[in-house]
């Protein structure tokens, strides 16, 4: 029978202060703060969120980076029973104004450098009462029916506990995460505090060995990898976590050196850009949780050059994680560890919602096993919710394969799956070959129209600044390292990818833009096939 824990944020974050008061719970941009810092400060604050109006059930913005503060209010939010919504600190205009009216916060904090993104929507976005400024108010302007408030005076109120409001409870909404909204409009899911609680024990078990683990991490607070795995998994077992304001490619070794620290988070592309610096002899940790984990042979010549384990796992803002991999479940190659069958029901299906056989590719559709461990539905969009659980499955939109032994294999987003010639090429695994020659930074993966009735495969790859490469340079590279039908016919190469402002490629701008302004492989005279003529 699955465990159901029914766990609060407040309640596991005053457990771990009873256990040990001073130990110091998160090192964050240079300031130490222990549990005990941790419960007080927070509940200063959520005076002074009460203070301001915030109530149960009320949503509270921030568009702000990596600071204290940031954590101090996700807590003074959940003893409140209100909602935190963290925002991209790249957003502007639209994108800002679209998911504060999705979301009506009563009031947005907002980094001081930051506030003209939120001056130029204010007008357009009526819910919000007030505007907490982390820094000087004097580059606040009459906002009329709008309040400014220096962010200290909500950390000037009383520290002792808060006694005469009642507990929050595990089915309290906790944070409202936005989704990438890649193809169009983000949507917001509802993650309760129970979710919250939930994703801090899983992740962390993937990585916790001993109460003196240190946890580096410089990822954004706003993503829910770095507010999960590193600081809420920290808290959950009660270790130490140093959360630096960025990630820096040449900072990255020595502040892991520096701060002891034993294990680390690192998406794809953070792997990517450390793996292809010079050398240092501070590289070195034992644990990395790589989400995705690097490409087989990738993985162990970082592993051997780290003297690390690779760790990882699936999921998304609506179910995470779904599967990993960890002490008791070692990482297979390739793969993204084990499904969690204690809590989740996950399947691969085909277009037509029917269950595929183990080690066929199809879509992932998950159900919950337990309540509040999957998100509570898209935030005021509930035609958005029905439709991705279609037939009772809430269909993630992404393909993978299963095997027999439940270890989980994540081959694309279905809309990224190509079919060439009666092949079937995963993105994902063109991307990650291309990715291992040495001149590039990060390569995006399309189909765009022939003149056959099927997609040919495109490459759009951006450079290391200075780089003298070639696209028959690099397409060579690619016959040796990649499947025949797998080799892009025509490539492009950039500075740089289009992103959406929480840093995702956008590949429909890329299919869009065709094979305009590209190099084609055939017209240079390399046609492939299975014999592999053309070199």
């Amino acid at each position: 029978m699955t465990d159901i824990l029914k766990q609060t944020l407040t309640g596991m974050l005053t457990e771990q202060a009873q256990r040990h008061p001073e130990k110091v719970a998160v090192t964050i941009v240079g300031e130490n703060l222990s549990y005990a810092d941790l419960i007080a400060r927070s509940d200063a604050m959520a005076r002074g969120l009460r203070n301001l109006g915030v109530r149960r059930g009320d949503a509270v913005a921030a568009l702000a980076e990596n600071s204290a503060d940031q954590i101090l209010l996700e807590f003074a939010c959940a003893r409140l029973g209100a909602v935190e919504v963290m925002l991209n600190t790249a957003y502007r205009g639209d994108f800002l104004t679209h998911q504060l009216n999705v979301s009506e916060p009563r009031l947005i904090v907002v980094d001081e450098h930051l506030l003209p993104a939120v001056l130029e929507v204010i007008g357009d976005v009526p819910s919000i009462r007030h505007v907490v400024v982390r820094g000087d108010l004097g580059a606040v302007p009459d906002l009329g029916r709008v309040a400014a408030v220096d962010l200290a005076e909500l950390r000037a109120h009383s520290r002792a506990p808060i006694t005469d409001i009642a507990d929050p409870v595990w089915t309290d909404p906790a944070t409202i995460q936005f989704t990438s909204g890649t193809t169009g409009p983000s949507k917001g899911a509802v993650l309760s505090q129970n979710y919250l609680c939930s994703f801090a024990r899983i992740e962390s078990s993937i990585w916790y060995r001993s109460p003196e683990d240190t946890f580096y991490s410089c990822g954004p607070l706003f993503h829910l990898a770095a507010k999960g795995i590193c600081v809420l998994g920290s808290i959950y077992r009660g270790v130490r976590c140093v959360q630096d304001e960025r990630f820096s490619v040449s900072a990255y070794w020595s502040r892991v050196r520096e701060e002891n620290c034993n294990v680390t988070l690192m998406l794809g592309s953070m792997a990517m850009l450390l793996w292809t610096r010079e050398p240092s002899p501070d590289e070195a940790i034992d644990t990395v949780v790589c989400i995705p984990a690097p490409p087989p042979a990738l993985q162990e010549a970082m592993a051997e050059r780290w003297g690390c384990a690779f760790q990882s796992n699936y999921g998304l803002s609506e179910a995470a994680p779904v599967t990993r991999s960890g002490p008791d479940i070692p990482l297979r190659p390739g793969s993204s560890g084990k499904i969690l069958s204690q809590y989740f029901d996950l399947r691969i299906f085909d277009d037509d919602d029917v269950e595929v056989p183990a080690g066929t590719v199809g879509e992932v559709v998950i159900r919950p096993l337990a309540p509040h461990v999957m998100f509570d539905g898209y935030y005021r969009n509930a035609q958005a919710t029905i439709e991705k659980y279609r037939n009772l499955w809430f269909h993630t939109g992404d393909l993978a394969r299963v095997d027999e032994e439940g270890y989980f294999y994540f081959v694309d987003r279905k809309d990224d799956y190509l079919r060439r010639r009666g092949e079937n090429i995963s993105s994902y695994e063109v991307e990650a070959a291309i990715a291992r020659h040495p001149d590039v930074l990060e390569a995006a993966v399309v189909g765009v129209a022939s003149e056959l009735l099927e997609d040919e495969v495109k490459a759009v790859v951006a450079v290391r600044p200075g780089s003298r490469l070639q696209p028959e340079e690099l397409v060579r590279f690619c016959i040796d390292v990649l499947p025949y039908f797998a080799v892009p016919r025509y490539i492009e190469l950039v500075g740089d990818l289009p992103r959406t402002p929480s840093g995702k490629v956008q590949k429909h701008r890329l299919r869009t833009a065709g094979t305009s302004g590209s190099w084609d492989r055939e017209e240079a005279g390399i046609v492939l096939s299975g014999k592999r003529p053309g070199r």
